[in-house]
């Protein structure tokens, strides 16, 4: 049975995955203009990142697939510092074209090196106490580490521009809409602590725990790109985020009963009976249908206070 770790990071990555995907079909349906298109290709890239740590943990005892789910997650993120400064920059109004191409043509470049293997490959797998993944070679890791200087001034950079933007705006809507997005881009940039595993770390903790900055993250980016009642943009997003938590629960409580039952349980009916999976699912009906109607209510109380203009 997989551990806490991957069942709890297997369930964050799939709701940030849910989340900037639904997000990222709202933005390309409504917006038009040049900082909505930079704005979805963040989004694109935070999807494929949570997909990959998904299919990563899901996969876990698959040790030959690993590094396949490695470079998913790899090189779709040297993307995200050009897309957050230029989507800044756009949204901002303020210009700032030759650092913009600088850091476009350095992401370009890092890019090619990468999925050309002339920067390193991913050569192996981790076998750590609390699962797999994938290992990169020396090579590799010094460039992801040569890399983090970029990875941090250019979002954080971001956040200093939206920040300076913020105190300078009158609109009480704008300030907070540009709050959402900078602490947005701040949590991003901080997600990447998880990497530490990449150098032979053992640590459960950080995996579940990047994953769910990426998923606080979405959750505020979605709040911050709601428009007043065109094509009900606020219902949409409360059914998704309704479908998202119920969907959460279902995978952990029948994932964590089938542990437990298949650890303690097991000796009398075998870790694969019948009657374990039977069992499971009587705890997921179990505790799905007392927290429904809360859940809803909440969300509705949730997003009748928050509708912010994008």
């Amino acid at each position: 049975m997989p551990s806490t770790t991957v069942l709890v990071t297997s369930i964050t990555s799939f709701l940030g995955f849910l989340i900037n995907s639904t997000v990222l079909v709202l933005v390309l349906s409504r917006g038009r203009k040049k900082y909505h298109y930079l704005f979805a290709g963040f989004l694109l890239v935070c999807a494929i990142w949570d997909l990959g740590v998904f299919l990563a943990m899901i996969r876990n005892s698959h040790v030959n697939e690993l590094p396949i789910y490695g470079y998913i997650i790899f090189w779709p993120c040297v993307f995200l510092p050009a897309v957050v400064y230029h989507f800044t920059c756009a949204y901002l109004n303020q210009p700032r074209k030759k650092m913009t191409i600088f850091v476009w043509a350095l992401s370009v470049i890092i890019f090619i090196l990468g999925a050309s293997g002339l920067m390193g490959r991913i050569e192996g797998v981790y076998n750590y106490s609390w699962g797999n993944i994938f290992r990169p070679d020396f090579q590799l890791l010094m460039g992801n580490l040569a890399s983090l200087p970029i990875w941090f001034f250019f979002i954080w950079s971001s956040c200093w521009f939206l920040l300076r933007a913020r105190q300078r705006e009158i609109a009480p809507l704008k300030r907070r809409h540009m709050l959402y997005i900078l602490i947005s881009f701040f949590v991003v940039s901080i997600a990447i602590v998880k990497c530490i595993i990449l150098y032979g770390i053992d640590n459960g903790f950080v995996m579940p725990t990047g994953m769910l900055l990426n998923d606080i993250a979405a959750g505020l980016i979605g709040i911050a790109i709601i428009k007043y009642q065109l094509f009900d943009i606020t219902v949409i997003i409360k059914k998704t985020t309704i479908y998202s938590i119920f969907l959460a629960i279902i995978i952990f409580v029948f994932s964590v009963s089938e542990h437990l039952l298949a650890t303690y349980v097991g000796q009398v009916f075998g870790e694969h009976s019948f009657f374990i999976h039977l069992i499971s699912i009587a705890a997921v009906v179990g505790v799905l249908m007392p927290v429904r109607q809360r859940v809803e209510r909440a969300i509705e109380r949730f997003f009748a206070r928050r509708t912010v203009e994008f």
